[in-house]
């Protein structure tokens, strides 16, 4: 087979008619798409055959994507190898990655490597008009809205994870200096609900995609959330998106009928495993 190296890649956009879209997860194609930083080329000789999304942190992810091409090679499995060295670098307590469920080669792949199947996510795209809407009181987030916010967010995202019944040991996130600095790097790209002084709500908008919005545990069931999604999908659409999109856990039973009531529509089924590298302290 020849050697297999990995290097950072210069222009990942023009890789993209290698792509089969059919296949290749959302995340990862919006990663192709933006250039981003974490998108790795995987070489043989002087062929680039793949293409790895990698992201180093205490809690890494990996995601490998060979050209249909160049499949049945070797490469994925000599590129995983590879890839993972680098991530221990970061001296990670576990590594993640995703597959599409009904990918039953992706699955055989990511099992023999350890992987250990944690929970399912639907990912789905609302194509529909706006919605009509009265005055909503969202607002953009500002730095001294992370303490209230991250904690409604932590508590609300640590309660649904508890209601799938997929992650037993699920606690709410503590809030951070790192986090904060995320959350501030990344200002432009957030919202809030306020309900009369208080934080009701938060959002995460990158692109067209919805990464995650929650609503406070005792101000659900008050129609704030649907409210809060229908703003959003206004606000993208206004903005020119015709494809808006989302991931839903499933197990999420709340969000999904939301989801299903608005007109989102389910496109595929990703599982979600990962293997632990070390115990925490």
């Amino acid at each position: 087979m020849g050697e297999i190296t990995i290097c950072k890649t210069s222009n990942a956009l023009e890789y993209l008619p290698q792509i089969d879209r059919n296949e290749a997860d959302s995340d990862f194609m919006h990663a192709v798409s933006e250039n981003d930083e974490d998108i790795y080329s995987i070489l043989h000789q002087e062929a680039t055959v793949g293409l790895a999304l990698l992201e180093g942190d205490s809690y890494a992810f990996l995601y490998i994507y060979i050209f249909p091409i160049y499949r049945r090679r070797g490469f994925g499995k000599a590129a995983a190898l590879l890839l993972e060295q680098k991530l221990c670098t970061y001296n990670p307590v576990e590594i993640s990655t995703c597959y599409r469920i009904d990918d039953s080669v992706a699955h055989a792949f990511a099992k023999g490597f350890g992987y250990i199947k944690e929970f399912s996510s639907d990912y789905m795209t609302y194509s529909g008009p706006g919605f009509e809407l009265e005055t909503v009181p969202v607002r953009p987030y500002q730095d001294q809205d992370y303490l209230e916010a991250h904690s409604l967010s932590a508590e609300a995202f640590h309660l649904m994870r508890l209601s799938t019944g997929c992650f037993p040991d699920s606690v709410p996130e503590s809030p951070s200096e790192e986090a904060r600095k995320y959350w501030a790097d990344t200002a432009e790209q957030r919202l809030v609900y306020m309900s009369g002084e208080e934080i009701a709500g938060c959002a995460h908008v990158q692109g067209s995609e919805i990464s995650s919005i929650s609503v406070k545990p005792d101000c659900q069931g008050k129609g704030m959330g649907k409210a809060f999604l229908k703003y959003i999908v206004n606000m993208l659409i206004n903005t020119g998106c015709t494809s808006i999109s989302l991931y839903c856990v499933v197990g999420n039973d709340r969000a999904r009928h939301l989801y299903d009531e608005l007109g989102f529509i389910r496109v595929y089924r990703n599982e979600y495993a990962k293997k632990k590298i070390r115990v925490e302290a």
